[in-house]
């Protein structure tokens, strides 16, 4: 297994290659075997996602003409700042709000900034939980294109989800700004989580719909990317994980760390440190894992591990983080010397296993949520 500075280098390798491969789209999924990328025209919701993997590359091989690059892909997603879609949080936050604290440029502040408050006026009018938006599209799960979809569906529809990606920009904007606008409303959202995501044992349920004016429950709806209706989806409890520990993170509340706690307890006595299946309910030995999940989580707790000082009540999360990122690793190209694929490849992720879209491929963001862990503890710290 790659040591973490090998481990680095070997991704910082992967999109050296990609960007070979890909010209001006952008990557998603690539074939286990060859290594060869499946992209999307528009950057899909993972845009922000590449455009960081340009800016982390270009820094630690010192390659300025990444940097450039992560700035001219920028501008062609601008116009998404006026999508109704909920990963916006993640675009602007990866990409905007990054680029800004790595070079200084206001422009990429006064971005960021105003998807971050295009965001808060999505939040639904009743409870303040953040929607899917109905302009949101994920390849191999839901393109919300049908009118009636639209209007119904995905602005009622919290999913387990939002409490990362269309959280972590309000926590930037809050950082950079101190309007509590931003802190008020991503408690809203962590409230709404907690009071109806979170099973007894600790699993969560996918998707919830409630009526976007005045926030009143109308109940569950069908999973779209779980095994089941009454499954736990481990991408989705990564997200909650994760997304509870941003919010430990920037408000040292421990009660977000008593919700991760009850969420990241269910993931460890199902599985420990290893990769979960892509769905912890799935009852097939050969269920695909997701590295994707891991990464997911791991990335989180490489930003507690870098806290200085480190508070004594995150200590039992972060221990976590050195066996999670040995066995993530093991999923890394090269995996033997024989090894003749692109070096970098984070195998073993799962877009959609529920309808076999990309269900044991490399994904774009497992690779980056790995090099997002890795780059924040060799640089002790990130921007956002």
């Amino acid at each position: 297994m790659a040591n973490r500075a090998e481990a680095l280098n070997l991704l910082c390798q992967r999109v050296l290659n990609t960007r070979e491969q890909i010209g001006d789209a952008w990557p998603h999924n690539a074939d286990p075997e060859t290594g060869k990328w499946n992209t999307v025209p528009t950057g899909d919701w993972i845009d922000g996602h590449w455009i960081d993997m340009l800016r982390m590359t270009g820094e630690l091989l010192d390659r300025p003409e990444l940097i450039e690059e992560a700035f001219r892909r920028l501008e062609t997603i601008r116009y998404k700042l006026e999508l109704d879609d909920m990963f916006r949080g993640h675009r602007f936050a990866y990409s905007a709000a990054r680029l800004y604290g790595a070079t200084g440029d206001k422009n990429m502040r006064t971005l960021a900034l105003a998807a971050a408050w295009a965001m808060r006026s999505s939040a639904n009018k009743g409870n303040g939980a953040m929607p899917v938006g109905t302009q949101c599209q994920v390849l191999g799960a839901v393109e919300f294109s049908d009118e009636v979809v639209a209007g119904a569906l995905s602005r009622n529809t919290i999913c387990i989800d939002n409490v990362h990606p269309a959280l972590i920009l309000d926590w930037w904007a809050w950082k950079e700004t101190g309007d509590e606008t931003f802190l008020i409303g991503a408690e809203k959202m962590h409230k709404v989580m907690e009071e109806h995501f979170i099973r007894e044992d600790g699993s969560t349920i996918e998707n919830i719909m409630f009526n976007w004016e005045t926030g009143e429950l109308i109940g569950e709806i069908p999973t779209l990317l779980g095994y089941a209706d009454d499954s736990c989806w481990s991408r989705g409890q990564s997200w909650a994980i994760a997304g509870s520990l941003w919010a430990y993170e920037h408000t040292r509340n421990t009660h977000y760390l008593r919700t991760a706690k009850k969420l990241f307890d269910y993931w460890w006595n199902k599985v420990g440190a290893d990769v979960p299946p892509w769905d912890f309910d799935d009852p097939s030995p050969d269920a695909p894992l997701d590295t994707s999940a891991s990464a997911i989580v791991c990335s989180a707790l490489a930003r507690l591990a870098v806290l200085d000082p480190l508070p004594e009540e995150a200590k039992p999360f972060t221990d976590r983080l050195e066996p999670m990122l040995e066995s993530l690793c093991q999923h890394l190209t090269p995996i033997d010397d024989g090894d003749e694929r692109p070096v970098g490849m984070l195998l073993d992720g799962c877009m959609n296993g529920r309808k076999k879209v990309a269900p044991k491929n490399e994904t774009i963001w497992g690779d980056f949520y790995l090099m997002e862990a890795l780059y924040c503890l060799e640089k002790k710290g990130l921007f956002s």
